[in-house]
């Protein structure tokens, strides 16, 4: 409605100036007409609610965008596995579920879990015996009662007799068995399978009496206290990045709110698809994000003041860019010369004039409803 309103008023302000008395002054408003001129009155630059501004400097950054995904350090993320086969007698996790390290998963059952148990108790007596011998048999050999070969014999099983008894309570332990317990014949047919770090539980492959095997995954769980985010820079903008350069970042599939981040580390090797892996940390870690959430990133580099003018005061027209300069104001008119100018994208609400060189940088500008009053008048002057 409003560009209608305008486009009338300069109609009717042309026809005026083609009617005047003196036919000079009808050809010299031709002509700025044609010199890509626009001439309104007081009351149509207010009731079109028109306004003026002057270039100023402004923070113009180049900018490039990345994508990439929320994620934890490898520290952070636990496959959890068992050291034997077993059957699962208990389970009673879902994902999602926290967990602190040390707790109880999962329990397996397997008959051979005795028959460990049984050897370590063996080996320990084994090597008891033996100790007994080769502490005789050493005391034979110094008073060269026996040959060295029977004493060096006696020595070599129990140096074998002791590794045997070392393995076989690593065994133990790695059942999450206590040796001394399992010692004084406390045997059992299950072992606990414990949490090795704290956090939530995030994939599941249990079911009560599932056969596990020991390469098969149990569950995962990840520490999302100290999540980062894994993105992809394209090798060609590799060398605008450093170590602590901030970014901002978002989550388009969750919302259109900005994070702020920090460039922690920088990959050493370019990937198959001309990609280097970006590693960087969120400034805020009280937001409670999710490991393979969707990122868009934006680094800002070479930052530096541009003249510029708010958005507003541009307009596009036949590929061209072109912004309004106030060349006269009387009492009753203003007087506007249209110019085309080199601009890029925008920042902030404001775009920068990229040949402000050829500009009079004291004039004032129309800064508002420049689109409605260069659309209607036509024409072009260039700077």
């Amino acid at each position: 409605m409003k560009r209608s309103i305008i486009l009338l008023l300069l109609i009717f302000a042309n026809l005026n100036s083609s009617c005047g008395d003196s036919s000079e002054t009808s050809t010299e408003d031709k002509n700025k007409a044609d010199a890509g001129h626009i001439i309104l009155s007081d009351q149509q630059f207010k009731s079109a609610e028109l306004q003026l501004g002057t270039p100023e400097f402004k923070k113009f950054s180049e900018h490039f965008e990345v994508t990439g995904v929320i994620d934890v350090p490898p520290k952070n993320r636990a496959s959890v596995t068992a050291y034997f086969d077993g059957y699962v007698t208990q389970t009673e996790l879902l994902v999602g579920d926290e967990v602190k390290k040390g707790d109880v998963l999962v329990k397996l059952k397997h008959p051979n879990f005795i028959k460990i148990q049984q050897n370590y108790v063996e080996a320990l007596s084994n090597l008891d015996y033996l100790k007994s011998e080769f502490d005789r048999k050493q005391s034979l050999y110094e008073d060269d009662v026996i040959a060295q070969k029977v004493f060096q014999s006696t020595k070599n099983q129990f140096l074998n007799a002791k590794a045997q008894l070392a393995s076989a309570k690593e065994q133990i332990k790695l059942m999450n068995l206590s040796p001394a317990q399992v010692a004084q014949g406390n045997f059992t047919s299950e072992i606990n399978i414990l949490a090795p770090i704290s956090g939530k539980v995030s994939k599941l492959n249990v079911a009560q009496g599932k056969f596990i095997a020991k390469s098969d995954m149990i569950m995962e769980i990840l520490d999302v206290d100290h999540v980062h985010l894994e993105l992809d820079v394209f090798e060609k903008d590799l060398l605008k990045i450093h170590k602590g350069d901030t970014l901002s970042f978002s989550l388009p599939e969750v919302s259109n709110q900005k994070f702020e981040a920090y460039v922690r580390l920088i990959g050493a090797e370019i990937s198959q698809n001309r990609r280097v892996r970006v590693h960087a940390h969120p400034v805020n870690e009280n937001v409670k994000f999710k490991v393979g959430m969707f990122v868009n990133a934006i680094f800002k580099t070479d930052e530096e003041k541009i003249i510029a003018l708010p958005e507003e005061a541009f307009t596009s027209l036949d590929d061209q860019t072109f912004i309004l300069q106030l060349d006269e104001k009387t009492s009753n008119t203003y007087q506007f010369s249209k110019l085309k100018i080199k601009s890029s994208v925008p920042q902030n609400g404001y775009k920068p004039i990229l040949n402000a060189d050829e500009l009079n940088l004291k004039a004032q500008y129309l800064t508002k409803g420049v689109f409605d009053l260069i659309t209607n008048s036509g024409g072009g002057h260039s700077h």
